[in-house]
């Protein structure tokens, strides 16, 4: 299975199969911008990297009408249906950088060989995952530092979170899964983190009183 119409009905639409809800993606949207609109960004363009079907974008336009919203996702199926624009975040390069950029469960479909696979039969990838470069993931996330130029939500699937909190039956295991410090490591070089999956690209220094910082 690619991402086709059957992906998503499974993991996005089928209440019996579904990981999350319209619902979840809403409220999980407006924390996104509402988190940006208080750390005082100006907000005029936004990528949804891995849009998928693009339940981001109601929070965008509530919190930020005149952006610009831009949906990013390599699924021809979603492209058609949804016109997004095919392209994969690790080669994506638009003209102009984005004020916010939202890379939510995606790096997980890219492969690297610091990676172990899930240990199950079913392998669903993201286009066609054994035509990719071993180091896709590590080039996406230095590609987010080019496609970012201020907040950046940044959440995946770690090995952690799949030994300790994600609903297995639920969850996609055809997916590579990393240790959450290789993408601390990788992201440190250009963001730094603000909590709860915000970062801020270095250069921001938005306010945050002592206890709304990561704690160490």
């Amino acid at each position: 299975m690619k991402f086709d119409a059957g992906f998503y009905e499974r993991y996005y639409r089928d209440p019996e199969t579904r990981v999350a809800s319209r619902a979840d993606a809403l409220r999980l949207g407006r924390f996104i911008c509402a988190f940006t609109s208080y750390l005082g960004f100006s907000v005029r363009r936004v990528l949804d990297a891995g849009c998928g079907l693009g339940h981001m974008r109601k929070a965008v336009r509530e919190f930020f009408p005149r952006a610009r919203y831009v949906g990013l996702d390599p699924s021809e199926y979603l492209a058609r249906r949804h016109g997004w624009v095919r392209a994969s975040v690790a080669d994506y390069a638009p003209r102009a950088p984005f004020d916010l950029v939202i890379c939510h469960d995606v790096l997980q479909y890219l492969p690297d060989r610091e990676a172990a696979r899930a240990p199950f039969d079913l392998v669903i990838c993201h286009d066609v995952l054994q035509y990719l470069p071993d180091r896709e993931a590590a080039r996406a996330l230095g590609n987010l530092s080019r496609l970012c130029q201020g907040a950046l939500y940044f959440s995946v699937l770690t090995a952690e979170d799949w030994r300790r909190n994600a609903d297995r039956g639920r969850t996609d295991s055809g997916v590579w899964l990393r240790p959450a410090a290789w993408y601390r490591s990788r992201l440190g070089r250009h963001f730094r983190p603000l909590g709860a999956g915000m970062l801020a690209r270095r250069g921001f220094a938005p306010l945050l009183w002592e206890l709304e910082r990561p704690w160490p």
